[in-house]
């Protein structure tokens, strides 16, 4: 599964906003919720379904902090 290039892109989500980023962070953040919803249309397996749900409460977190 996609689950390097989902955290790489949270990284960078994360990195956006330590340099005070926020319309970067925002864009990234639109990306990975994308993705997530991507990958949660296309997954049959419950552990993948798990991580999926944890990376998408980390994301809301994220957002958030944006606001």
């Amino acid at each position: 599964m996609k689950l390097t290039i989902l955290h790489q892109l949270i990284q960078e989500v994360i990195d956006a906003i330590a340099n005070k980023q926020p319309l970067l962070a925002k864009k990234k953040i639109d990306s990975v919720q994308e993705l997530i919803n991507d990958l949660k249309d296309h997954t049959t397996i419950d552990e993948e379904l798990v991580e999926l749900s944890k990376y998408q409460a980390l994301v809301n977190m994220l957002n958030n902090k944006l606001k």
